[in-house]
């Protein structure tokens, strides 16, 4: 793996085990009953809360996606309104008033009837509604009242209880206080507190026990609670989703008992400044008397909000991490973006599916932090490291490759593997021929003017077919194809570089002749195999290049050339590769020096369906009479040789062969001759 993949890696972990750790923190100060939130205000304090805000507000998103939802229909609300304050006149009502609406609801009793109202102290200009309020309570074990704790952070430091008459006659009391989160938001209930060595339930807790039956221990013990015995809401929706009913028309009876009887029905103010209210998740003004309904829905429905183990955050951070930072080393910056968004969406569908359908929440901050924040992170690492690779590209191998290929190695710098590697490849060495004796009858302005254009006019050439330009020697090119980026097809892009060099230079010498200039003419040789290609050279100076048996071969090839009187000469090795797209005719079995093994070598000439109609007939005969000539029958390989000339005219490879078979008929070989051709110059 590449340095910068690693690094990427490693940045993805970073951040990982950052919000790792704030997640940790968070789990310490926010969900493990062993801390006190405000105990400590320090780094990690902060780190914990901002995390611990953001899985706040991914929270509250769900609900405002996934809407409102049926409330359980046997909770009801009557509400001290405007209209009842406006018909009763006064406020505080006198305690009468309420005595009288449990009176009017015994005739068809509800299971419970939870006050949201704390009766603190006598009324003392009303002793006889005092009075009459105890005597229904005491009557009417259904009747739930409510208490007050004065609270220092989670510790009661005071308790408001009912009026010591009221406390005596009731059968169930709980407690009103709400426990909102530092942003201000209610999303859980507390749902009992300890008071020394008793535990007060909350009054929505105390009214569904009733309703149910139930001990209020067991009722408690069987719901979803965090580390601090909070009980997370599964809110209905917006404030006044329940059924509202005003505390008047039960009195006038305009609302009959009948019609709350055996459900659950609270009793509390939404009167213009006189009743509490909160911050929900669904809501910014929910009464206090409707939060007791939610969880009193919440009881009865048993569809509190389960919190996931924060193991299962830790993972996802952790998986998150990997993705991102595997995805970006694989693909650009755009797919990596499409892939984190994917991905994104995935994981925020499935905690919508969870929260909506098993009433889970999983956390989405610090898995989705990681994502994001792992992918900013890489790509602006990215964006830098990779801006200075493609610099160096640019500025290493811009006159060495086509634009083409310079883009794709700028786009992807890691297809240019700079240390050695073994590679099957095709490389191309040409020459002018006679260039020497061309030099000394130019003077200097001369020559520097033709062989820039010469070499110009063939690097172009090289260029066009995507090749290497490695090197030029004087008046001769090395290039090679396969490296560094990969091209299946290297060979093929060689003997085309071949043909269309040897076109351009016909071109060339027109326009050199009309220049007044010496027209040139030019060798070619072709070979492939594998060869070592990478940066070589010294501390001081290095190239990109390549080096082995078959690129000393390819070199042979071109000087190989002056022996045949050929243009370009390839070697067996890459005839294997091209045989189907291109005509050639065979040269000759050669030993060039430095090897022991002869290589058979082969002229190319042109594509395939491209060869004109005299060497169409002329190729025929010439393979027929090089038959003759490797069965040792020379005469008769003179004679075919010389049909080829007649319809060539001039062909230095046939003119040659024919020396060679008129020396044979009157010197034969040896009986252990091989054919081998032996070349005795470089």
């Amino acid at each position: 793996m590449r340095k910068n993949h690693w690094i990427s890696l490693a940045l993805g972990f970073l951040i990982a085990g950052t919000l790792a750790l704030a997640e940790c923190r968070r789990g310490v100060y926010f969900l493990d009953t062993s801390a006190t939130v405000h105990a400590h205000k320090g780094f990690d304090y902060g780190l914990a809360y901002l995390m611990q805000r953001m899985e706040w507000a991914t929270s509250d998103l769900r609900f405002k996606i996934r809407g409102s939802r049926p409330t359980h229909p046997d909770i009801a609300i009557i509400k001290i309104d405007d209209k009842s304050l406006a018909e009763l006149h006064q406020w505080p009502w006198p305690r009468s008033i309420h005595a009288q609406l449990i009176r009017a609801l015994q005739t068809d009793p509800p299971k419970a009837l939870v006050f949201d109202v704390v009766f603190i102290e006598p009324f003392n200009t009303d002793p006889a509604g005092d009075r009459a309020l105890i005597k229904a309570t005491a009557q009417n074990p259904w009747v739930v009242h409510a208490l007050f704790f004065d609270l220092d952070g989670e510790r009661v430091t005071h308790v408001s209880l009912p009026f010591k008459g009221l406390l005596n006659a009731v059968h169930k009391v709980g407690n009103v206080n709400a426990a909102v989160d530092e942003d201000g938001v209610l999303r859980q209930a507390v749902l009992e507190r300890s008071v020394g060595d008793q535990s007060v339930p909350l009054l929505s807790v105390a009214g569904a026990a009733v309703y149910l039956h139930e001990p209020v221990d067991h009722l408690i013990g069987r719901m979803p609670k965090d580390g601090h015995g909070r009980m997370l809401l599964n809110y209905v929706g917006p404030e006044y989703s329940f059924n509202y009913i005003s505390y008047v028309d039960v009195l006038s009876g305009k609302v009959p008992a009948r019609s709350l009887k055996g459900k659950i029905v609270l009793v509390g103010s939404t009167a213009t400044a006189t009743f509490d209210h909160y911050p929900t998740p669904t809501s910014s003004f929910m009464p206090g008397v409707e939060f007791h309904a939610n969880v009193i829905d919440n009881l009865l429905n048993d569809n509190a909000l389960r919190l996931a183990d924060l193991r299962w955050t830790y993972l996802a951070i952790g998986l998150f991490a990997v993705f991102c930072s595997l995805l970006l080393v694989r693909f650009s910056a755009g797919m990596g973006a499409l892939g984190a968004l994917a991905l994104g969406l995935l994981y925020a569908g499935l905690a919508q599916w969870l929260f909506v359908q098993h009433n889970w929440v999983i956390d989405e901050a610090g898995p989705l932090g990681t994502l994001w924040l792992s992918y900013v992170a890489i790509v602006i690492y990215r964006f830098f490291t990779e801006e200075r690779e493609k610099r160096w590209v640019k500025a290493a191998f811009g006159q060495y490759v086509s634009p083409k290929v310079l883009e794709i190695l700028m786009d992807d710098p890691s297809k240019l593997k700079m240390v050695g590697e073994r590679r099957d490849m095709t490389v191309f060495f040409s020459d002018v021929a006679g260039f020497t004796s061309i030099s000394e009858r130019l003077n200097p302005d001369e020559l520097v003017v033709l062989l820039n254009k010469y070499l110009s006019a063939m690097t172009e050439v090289v260029f066009q077919y995507d090749g290497y330009l490695n090197k030029y020697m004087g008046d001769g090119i090395m290039a090679f194809w396969n490296a560094p980026v990969k091209q299946a097809d290297h060979a093929e892009r060689a003997c085309r570089c071949a043909l269309k060099s040897m076109q351009r230079l016909k071109e060339l010498n027109q326009e050199l002749e009309k220049e007044g200039l010496v027209p040139l003419s030019a060798r070619i040789g072709l070979n492939s195999g594998t060869m070592v290609v990478g940066n070589m050279g010294s501390m001081q100076k290095s190239d990109y290049t390549v080096m082995g048996d078959n690129v000393n071969l390819g070199s042979r090839l071109e000087g190989a050339n002056k022996a045949f009187g050929s243009s370009i000469m390839i070697s067996e090795f890459t005839y294997e590769l091209v045989q189907d797209r291109f005509e050639v005719r065979f040269l000759d079995k050669i030993r060039v020096p430095g090897k022991a093994k002869p290589v058979k070598t082969y002229e190319l000439l042109a594509e395939k369906g491209e060869l004109e109609p005299h060497w169409q007939k002329s190729l025929v005969l010439y393979h027929e009479a090089i038959q003759f000539f490797a069965d040792r029958q020379f005469d008769s390989a003179r004679t075919k040789f010389l049909e080829v000339l007649a319809i060539l005219g001039h062909d230095k490879p046939c003119e040659t062969y024919i020396e060679r078979a008129e020396h044979f008929v009157v010197n034969m070989p040896a009986r252990d001759w091989d054919g081998v051709f032996e070349l005795k110059t470089k």
